[in-house]
Protein backbone atom coordinates (compact mmCIF):
# COMPACT_ATOMS: atom_id res chain seq x y z
CA UNK A 1 0.00 0.00 0.00
CA UNK A 2 1.27 3.91 -0.86
CA UNK A 3 2.92 4.97 2.23
CA UNK A 4 1.66 8.75 1.28
CA UNK A 5 -1.97 7.26 1.06
CA UNK A 6 -1.66 4.84 4.35
CA UNK A 7 -0.82 7.91 6.41
CA UNK A 8 -3.77 9.81 4.96
CA UNK A 9 -5.77 6.46 6.11
CA UNK A 10 -4.66 6.45 9.61
CA UNK A 11 -4.99 10.85 9.75
CA UNK A 12 -8.30 10.54 9.12
CA UNK A 13 -9.53 7.83 11.29
CA UNK A 14 -7.51 9.60 13.64
CA UNK A 15 -9.81 12.80 13.08
CA UNK A 16 -12.85 10.72 12.69
CA UNK A 17 -12.36 9.30 16.30
CA UNK A 18 -11.77 12.33 17.83
CA UNK A 19 -14.94 13.85 15.87
CA UNK A 20 -16.62 11.50 17.35
CA UNK A 21 -15.45 11.86 20.75
CA UNK A 22 -16.40 15.80 20.64
CA UNK A 23 -19.90 15.22 19.82
CA UNK A 24 -20.53 12.26 22.02
CA UNK A 25 -22.81 14.89 24.36
CA UNK A 26 -24.82 17.61 24.03
CA UNK A 27 -23.49 21.30 25.34
CA UNK A 28 -25.46 23.24 27.54
CA UNK A 29 -23.69 27.07 27.18
CA UNK A 30 -24.56 28.75 30.58
CA UNK A 31 -23.32 31.67 32.45
CA UNK A 32 -21.51 29.54 34.70
CA UNK A 33 -20.28 27.54 32.15
CA UNK A 34 -20.16 24.58 29.81
CA UNK A 35 -22.13 21.43 30.84
CA UNK A 36 -21.64 18.52 28.58
CA UNK A 37 -25.05 16.21 29.44
CA UNK A 38 -27.41 14.11 27.58
CA UNK A 39 -30.62 16.71 27.26
CA UNK A 40 -33.06 14.56 27.77
CA UNK A 41 -36.70 17.14 27.34
CA UNK A 42 -36.70 21.15 26.97
CA UNK A 43 -39.81 21.92 28.41
CA UNK A 44 -41.35 25.41 28.79
CA UNK A 45 -39.05 26.21 32.46
CA UNK A 46 -36.73 23.77 32.35
CA UNK A 47 -34.04 21.65 30.57
CA UNK A 48 -33.88 18.02 31.68
CA UNK A 49 -30.91 15.97 31.10
CA UNK A 50 -28.14 13.44 32.07
CA UNK A 51 -24.32 13.52 32.83
CA UNK A 52 -22.52 11.09 30.71
CA UNK A 53 -23.05 7.40 31.87
CA UNK A 54 -25.66 8.34 34.41
CA UNK A 55 -29.14 7.92 34.33
CA UNK A 56 -29.81 10.44 37.20
CA UNK A 57 -32.26 13.12 35.94
CA UNK A 58 -31.29 16.58 36.71
CA UNK A 59 -32.99 20.16 35.34
CA UNK A 60 -32.01 23.74 34.78
CA UNK A 61 -34.42 26.74 34.31
CA UNK A 62 -34.31 27.80 30.72
CA UNK A 63 -33.43 31.66 32.18
CA UNK A 64 -30.08 30.76 32.85
CA UNK A 65 -29.07 28.93 29.55
CA UNK A 66 -27.36 30.66 27.00
CA UNK A 67 -27.70 28.00 23.71
CA UNK A 68 -27.70 23.87 23.75
CA UNK A 69 -25.46 22.36 20.92
CA UNK A 70 -26.79 19.36 20.22
CA UNK A 71 -24.76 16.54 19.81
CA UNK A 72 -26.14 16.27 16.01
CA UNK A 73 -25.19 19.71 15.45
CA UNK A 74 -28.22 21.37 15.96
CA UNK A 75 -28.05 24.65 17.88
CA UNK A 76 -30.49 26.26 20.06
CA UNK A 77 -30.71 29.41 21.16
CA UNK A 78 -32.48 30.79 24.43
CA UNK A 79 -33.79 34.15 24.46
CA UNK A 80 -34.68 34.48 28.30
CA UNK A 81 -31.31 35.00 29.07
CA UNK A 82 -29.90 36.56 26.57
CA UNK A 83 -32.98 38.96 27.17
CA UNK A 84 -30.60 39.87 30.42
CA UNK A 85 -28.49 42.62 29.96
CA UNK A 86 -24.80 42.59 31.55
CA UNK A 87 -24.10 44.48 34.51
CA UNK A 88 -20.40 45.81 34.42
CA UNK A 89 -20.81 48.48 36.63
CA UNK A 90 -23.26 50.74 38.19
CA UNK A 91 -23.73 52.49 35.46
CA UNK A 92 -25.30 49.58 33.77
CA UNK A 93 -28.83 50.58 35.74
CA UNK A 94 -30.52 51.01 32.36
CA UNK A 95 -29.75 47.41 31.64
CA UNK A 96 -31.33 46.22 34.35
CA UNK A 97 -34.97 44.58 33.79
CA UNK A 98 -38.23 44.79 35.67
CA UNK A 99 -40.57 42.19 35.64
CA UNK A 100 -43.67 41.15 37.50
CA UNK A 101 -43.49 37.34 36.26
CA UNK A 102 -42.24 34.99 38.96
CA UNK A 103 -41.08 32.40 36.61
CA UNK A 104 -38.70 34.94 34.59
CA UNK A 105 -36.91 34.49 38.25
CA UNK A 106 -36.22 30.67 38.60
CA UNK A 107 -32.96 29.44 38.47
CA UNK A 108 -31.71 33.34 38.95
CA UNK A 109 -29.93 34.26 42.09
CA UNK A 110 -31.48 36.25 44.65
CA UNK A 111 -29.53 39.10 45.84
CA UNK A 112 -31.34 41.10 48.12
CA UNK A 113 -34.68 43.63 48.33
CA UNK A 114 -34.48 47.08 47.21
CA UNK A 115 -36.50 50.02 47.37
CA UNK A 116 -37.73 53.62 46.12
CA UNK A 117 -40.12 56.40 46.47
CA UNK A 118 -40.48 59.32 44.24
CA UNK A 119 -42.77 62.66 45.04
CA UNK A 120 -43.53 65.34 42.37
CA UNK A 121 -42.49 69.21 42.96
CA UNK A 122 -46.34 70.46 43.03
CA UNK A 123 -49.72 69.05 42.39
CA UNK A 124 -49.63 69.69 38.56
CA UNK A 125 -46.82 67.13 38.57
CA UNK A 126 -46.82 64.64 35.76
CA UNK A 127 -47.71 61.31 37.19
CA UNK A 128 -46.00 58.90 34.56
CA UNK A 129 -42.65 61.35 34.83
CA UNK A 130 -42.48 60.53 38.73
CA UNK A 131 -43.43 57.22 38.49
CA UNK A 132 -40.15 56.83 35.83
CA UNK A 133 -38.04 58.44 38.10
CA UNK A 134 -39.15 55.63 40.95
CA UNK A 135 -37.87 53.00 38.81
CA UNK A 136 -34.69 54.69 37.40
CA UNK A 137 -33.64 54.80 41.65
CA UNK A 138 -34.49 50.94 41.52
CA UNK A 139 -32.73 49.93 38.86
CA UNK A 140 -29.86 51.87 40.05
CA UNK A 141 -30.05 49.96 43.48
CA UNK A 142 -29.74 46.64 41.63
CA UNK A 143 -27.14 47.55 39.27
CA UNK A 144 -25.08 48.46 42.49
CA UNK A 145 -25.83 45.26 43.90
CA UNK A 146 -24.41 43.49 40.71
CA UNK A 147 -28.06 42.78 39.29
CA UNK A 148 -29.87 42.89 36.20
CA UNK A 149 -33.26 42.05 37.41
CA UNK A 150 -35.94 43.11 39.65
CA UNK A 151 -38.69 41.61 40.73
CA UNK A 152 -41.29 43.63 41.97
CA UNK A 153 -43.19 42.55 45.11
CA UNK A 154 -44.74 46.21 45.68
CA UNK A 155 -45.64 49.55 43.40
CA UNK A 156 -47.80 52.02 44.57
CA UNK A 157 -49.26 55.18 42.66
CA UNK A 158 -50.73 57.92 44.04
CA UNK A 159 -51.53 60.70 41.81
CA UNK A 160 -52.03 64.48 42.52
CA UNK A 161 -54.68 65.83 45.08
CA UNK A 162 -55.08 68.83 44.82
CA UNK A 163 -56.05 71.13 48.00
CA UNK A 164 -59.13 72.99 48.93
CA UNK A 165 -60.50 75.73 51.21
CA UNK A 166 -59.45 73.67 54.46
CA UNK A 167 -57.58 71.43 52.90
CA UNK A 168 -53.86 71.15 51.81
CA UNK A 169 -52.60 69.60 47.97
CA UNK A 170 -50.70 66.60 47.99
CA UNK A 171 -48.02 65.98 45.07
CA UNK A 172 -48.23 62.54 43.02
CA UNK A 173 -46.13 59.84 44.76
CA UNK A 174 -44.88 56.54 43.95
CA UNK A 175 -43.29 54.13 45.89
CA UNK A 176 -41.57 50.76 44.60
CA UNK A 177 -40.41 47.76 46.31
CA UNK A 178 -38.86 44.80 44.90
CA UNK A 179 -35.64 42.15 44.75
CA UNK A 180 -33.02 42.16 43.11
CA UNK A 181 -31.97 39.02 40.94
CA UNK A 182 -29.03 37.94 38.90
CA UNK A 183 -27.94 35.00 36.17
CA UNK A 184 -24.44 35.43 37.04
CA UNK A 185 -22.57 35.99 40.08
CA UNK A 186 -19.07 35.73 41.30
CA UNK A 187 -17.78 32.31 42.18
CA UNK A 188 -17.08 31.43 45.77
CA UNK A 189 -13.83 29.76 44.77
CA UNK A 190 -12.47 31.85 42.36
CA UNK A 191 -12.64 35.00 44.62
CA UNK A 192 -11.28 32.89 47.88
CA UNK A 193 -8.86 31.94 45.54
CA UNK A 194 -7.69 35.13 44.95
CA UNK A 195 -7.81 36.08 48.18
CA UNK A 196 -5.35 33.71 49.76
CA UNK A 197 -2.83 35.02 47.25
CA UNK A 198 -3.50 38.79 47.26
CA UNK A 199 -4.18 41.09 50.34
CA UNK A 200 -3.82 45.08 48.53
CA UNK A 201 -5.44 46.07 45.75
CA UNK A 202 -5.16 48.94 43.54
CA UNK A 203 -8.28 50.89 43.65
CA UNK A 204 -9.69 51.84 39.96
CA UNK A 205 -13.30 53.40 41.16
CA UNK A 206 -15.69 54.55 43.52
CA UNK A 207 -19.33 55.31 43.40
CA UNK A 208 -22.02 55.65 45.12
CA UNK A 209 -26.29 56.30 44.99
CA UNK A 210 -28.29 57.91 47.82
CA UNK A 211 -31.39 56.58 48.88
CA UNK A 212 -32.77 59.54 46.32
CA UNK A 213 -30.59 59.76 44.18
CA UNK A 214 -31.57 59.32 40.37
CA UNK A 215 -28.14 58.86 39.26
CA UNK A 216 -25.16 57.07 40.40
CA UNK A 217 -22.32 60.03 41.39
CA UNK A 218 -18.46 59.51 41.60
CA UNK A 219 -16.75 59.91 45.12
CA UNK A 220 -15.06 63.06 45.17
CA UNK A 221 -12.22 61.05 47.28
CA UNK A 222 -11.15 58.00 45.56
CA UNK A 223 -8.08 56.34 48.11
CA UNK A 224 -5.17 54.57 46.26
CA UNK A 225 -5.53 50.96 47.78
CA UNK A 226 -7.39 48.60 49.40
CA UNK A 227 -6.02 46.15 51.82
CA UNK A 228 -8.29 42.43 52.73
CA UNK A 229 -7.67 41.40 56.33
CA UNK A 230 -9.61 38.18 55.97
CA UNK A 231 -12.97 37.01 54.40
CA UNK A 232 -15.67 34.60 54.65
CA UNK A 233 -18.34 32.82 52.65
CA UNK A 234 -22.44 33.68 53.46
CA UNK A 235 -25.54 32.16 51.32
CA UNK A 236 -22.96 31.86 48.18
CA UNK A 237 -21.47 35.05 48.44
CA UNK A 238 -18.13 36.11 49.58
CA UNK A 239 -17.46 38.79 51.90
CA UNK A 240 -14.57 40.63 52.96
CA UNK A 241 -13.08 42.68 56.18
CA UNK A 242 -10.90 45.37 54.87
CA UNK A 243 -9.88 48.99 55.32
CA UNK A 244 -9.56 51.58 52.82
CA UNK A 245 -8.17 55.28 53.47
CA UNK A 246 -11.46 57.85 54.27
CA UNK A 247 -13.80 54.79 55.00
CA UNK A 248 -14.65 53.60 58.56
CA UNK A 249 -16.39 50.90 56.82
CA UNK A 250 -14.70 47.40 57.48
CA UNK A 251 -17.11 44.67 55.47
CA UNK A 252 -17.22 44.45 52.24
CA UNK A 253 -19.64 42.40 49.67
CA UNK A 254 -17.87 40.68 46.61
CA UNK A 255 -20.94 41.58 44.05
CA UNK A 256 -18.73 41.28 40.59
CA UNK A 257 -15.32 39.75 39.57
CA UNK A 258 -14.71 40.01 36.53
CA UNK A 259 -13.29 41.95 33.66
CA UNK A 260 -10.01 41.99 35.55
CA UNK A 261 -11.57 43.76 38.55
CA UNK A 262 -13.12 42.99 41.45
CA UNK A 263 -16.30 45.12 42.89
CA UNK A 264 -16.98 45.64 46.25
CA UNK A 265 -20.65 46.81 47.65
CA UNK A 266 -21.71 48.12 51.26
CA UNK A 267 -24.43 50.35 52.78
CA UNK A 268 -25.27 53.13 54.96
CA UNK A 269 -28.41 54.78 56.33
CA UNK A 270 -27.86 57.25 53.34
CA UNK A 271 -26.31 55.91 50.45
CA UNK A 272 -25.19 52.35 48.71
CA UNK A 273 -21.64 52.24 46.97
CA UNK A 274 -19.54 50.51 45.17
CA UNK A 275 -15.75 49.85 45.28
CA UNK A 276 -13.97 49.05 41.92
CA UNK A 277 -10.51 46.72 42.34
CA UNK A 278 -7.91 46.00 39.87
CA UNK A 279 -6.73 42.61 39.70
CA UNK A 280 -2.78 41.68 38.85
Amino acid sequence: MNKKFLNLLIFTSIANIGFAQQVSSDSIFTKEGLILADVKEVTPEVVKFSYPAETVMNSIYRNTIEKIVFKSGRVQIFKESLALGEINSAFDFEKVSITHVESEIKGLYKLDEVFSKAVGTTTLSNITAVKERAFRKLKIQAALLGGNVVFMIDQNTVGNQYGGYYQSGKATETILTGIVYSNSIPKTEDVMALLNKQKTFKVFSSYYAGNNSTDVEGSSFIPDTFTAENFYTENGFVYINGQTEGNKNTVFKVVSFKNNQMILYWKDKKNAYNLTLELE
